[in-house]
């Protein structure tokens, strides 16, 4: 907030003349009332029209601007707070990732951060205009009849206690319900996102099965919220019938005994309910408090996560990687266990074995994507890897083809170069030579858009063969010192096979290769050294 603070105190502004143009019209009509009953004349009539409807127009092109203005804040700075913690959770350590459902933590952030972002702009807004809608009728209120501003204030009173006699219920009622509201939209969206699995196995009614039972638990807490706010809004409620009776009662026996004029009693009275509303809200805010507070302790629970380590050291170029006594456990299971290896250019690395014995691991600890997991040491031209900076070493150093590989619904250019800006002719060259090495050149071409065309979501425009060859392009196109290829041949055709190979050994001398895979025909027992897990 502190970012849009000009913007904030802008919108303020604005509100507070709003709230005052609002002061000035019970007041107006109230004269009108009265000079009504006691004039013979019609041209004060006009006058008082005009006022009014100069005030009020005022008021609508100010509540326009300050409409533009609310809108623009709050999706500024909802949108800065999403971003900020989408970072954070991206510098997460993956091992707290791995846990996550995050659907429901993206759909708890952005419901939270929205929730406090109008909290927030609003209780500022709210409290100086509701401050102004209670001093200045109160100051006038007193001057007209002291007692009904003594009624207001026990009325406050009464507001209070009530707030501090609901305020835990209310605070747990409103976290259960945000909690369960969070799980339900993850389950809605395990619909969408496994339609191909439940089509596949038929599992329709096990999967609605699923849904409605994480439906039912979110109506019981829904209707446990409504049950705790109606019984805190009822009894405003009963405060507020209270209120208007002692006001037409005072107010009645005043203008009878001729203490109160029409108009002054009208005048009262708009004031008396402008008051009651601005005190409404001060009671109404304790509940308001409680739900953001529970949005703003969720929030503050992701930002208080320790980030994963990252070094400041950048390294130019990779020359050598190091492991020393590695060793890595998940839960009491050892994955890895004291291992040393030394990577080095000149020699293609196979890593093999059978699933489930650390070949996924050992190239996550490879490439720094689990530092603080495990012991040992992992070098980088002889530097320890927890004093390297590792995002700007796999951004800039490492290249990566996955086995199950990641593409965006974008351009198949984009998939291929990311957010590469360094693009130029020559690189251009280099893609469609490799693009041609995979085989990939053919299928491109036949697309009405070539490099243009759309991946859809899920990829399902393309076949496994050519998302598999688009990731390995990927990782040939940053020029990388390290190259990975997780199973790079397993969906790939016999000459895209033969092709890849040949070419790997034409750049090995100038890069550290790291290959994954159950091939054996892709493999040369001679030249490459095999690191083999058990």
């Amino acid at each position: 907030m502190k970012e849009y603070k000009i913007g904030i105190i802008t919108y303020i502004f604005i509100c507070i003349c709003m709230s005052i143009s609002s002061l000035i019209s019970p007041y107006i009509i109230g004269n009108f009332v009265d000079q009504l009953i006691s004039s013979d004349s019609i041209s004060f009539i006009y006058r008082y029209i005009c006022f009014f409807l100069t005030i009020n127009f005022i008021s609508i092109i100010i509540g326009y601007y300050s409409g533009v203005l609310y809108v623009k804040l709050q999706s500024k700075i909802g949108y800065s707070i999403n971003r900020d913690f989408i970072q954070k959770f991206l510098h997460l350590p993956l091992s707290y990732i791995n846990k996550q459902d995050t659907v429901y933590l993206n759909q708890r952030i952005n419901n939270d951060s929205n929730s406090l972002v109008i909290f927030c702009i609003g209780i500022i807004q709210n409290v100086l205009v509701n401050l102004v809608m209670i001093v200045v009728p109160i100051t006038i209120m007193v001057s007209f009849n002291l007692s009904l501003a003594i009624v207001l204030i026990s009325i406050a009173v009464v507001y209070y206690i009530t707030y501090l006699l609901y305020k835990k219920k209310l605070y747990k009622v409103n976290l259960q319900y945000k909690e369960d509201q969070s799980r339900f939209f993850s389950k809605l969206n395990e619909q969408v996102q496994n339609a191909k699995f439940i089509k596949l196995h038929s599992m329709f009614s096990s999967f609605f099965q699923r849904l409605n039972k994480s439906f039912g638990i979110l109506l019981s807490s829904a209707l446990k919220f409504q049950k705790v706010n109606y019984v805190f809004s009822g009894l405003d409620k009963i405060v507020l019938m209270i209120a208007q009776i002692i006001l037409l009662l005072m107010g009645g026996h005043a203008i009878i005994r001729g203490h109160l004029t029409i108009g002054k009693f009208t005048i009262m009275s708009s004031y008396f309910n402008m008051m009651l509303g601005a005190t409404r809200y001060f009671f109404g805010l304790g509940q308001t408090i409680q739900e953001n507070l529970v949005s703003f302790n969720r929030l503050d629970e992701l930002r208080n996560l320790s980030l994963e380590p990252n070094g400041d050291i950048v390294i130019d170029s990779v020359s050598k990687i190091e492991l020393m006594e590695v060793s890595f456990k998940y839960d009491d299971t050892i994955i890895i266990d004291n291992m040393s290896l030394c990577l080095s250019k000149g020699k293609i690395h196979i890593i093999c074995g059978d699933n489930g014995t650390g070949k996924s691991t050992l190239l996550y600890i490879i490439i720094g994507m689990q530092i603080g997991n495990y012991s040992g040491q992992v070098y980088y031209n002889d530097i320890a890897m927890n004093e390297i900076d590792m995002y700007t070493m796999r951004k800039q150093h490492i290249g990566i083809s996955d086995q199950e590989p990641s593409l965006f619904t974008d351009t198949i250019s984009y998939n291929i170069h990311l957010d590469n800006s360094l693009l130029n002719e020559q690189k251009d060259q280099h893609i469609d030579t490799l693009s041609n090495m995979l085989g990939l050149d053919s299928f491109i071409n036949s697309l009405p858009q070539n490099l243009d065309t759309i991946v859809n979501e899920h990829s399902s425009n393309l076949s496994g063969g050519e998302k598999q060859k688009i990731s390995i392009l990927r990782a040939f196109a940053k020029n990388p010192d390290v190259l990975i290829l997780d199973e790079p041949t397993s969906a790939l055709d016999n000459d895209s096979r033969t092709n890849l190979r040949r070419y790997l050994n034409e750049i090995k001398a100038e890069k550290i290769i790291i290959i994954v895979t159950h091939d054996f025909d892709f493999i040369d027992k001679e030249e490459d050294i095999i690191v083999h897990l058990c």
